[in-house]
């Protein structure tokens, strides 16, 4: 009997911690160059809260879409995006908006995704939602 309680204890644990554990996706739309620091930030907000990053847990899928871009004339033009950055896992989504300006696109993407603060209110309030 003992056994059988120590194995289903044992399930029951497995099953929840699997349950905290996120794979991130993301989407064609995110830059090969971004997701680096992409990751490093799910990561950090996802510790923050408890939460862990891994290859077999729940799909967390992250898609952005430029809402606005900008580019000014001259020698030294520089870019600006308005990016809304969107990271959803089952029934809870979230969208991040970032703002990035920047030599060129790829920098400006860069400059946004590091607004992108795992202490920041609705980072919190994402992670909230995911426990």
């Amino acid at each position: 009997m003992k056994r059988i309680v120590s194995i289903l204890c044992l399930l029951l644990v497995a099953t929840v911690l699997q349950a905290q554990s996120f794979k991130l996706v993301f989407s064609d739309s995110v830059p090969e160059g971004v997701r680096p620091l992409l990751e490093q930030r799910f990561t950090q907000m996802l510790q923050a809260g408890g939460l862990t990053l891994s290859e077999e847990g729940a799909p967390l899928l992250v898609d952005a879409k430029v809402t606005s871009r900008m580019e000014t004339p001259g020698s030294m033009s520089q870019v600006a995006l308005t990016i809304d950055l969107t990271a959803k896992a089952g029934e809870v989504a979230e969208t991040f908006p970032l703002k990035g300006v920047g030599e060129g696109e790829a920098d400006a993407w860069l400059r946004a995704v590091k607004q992108l603060l795992p202490k920041s209110k609705s980072a919190l309030s994402f992670i909230e939602k995911l426990k």
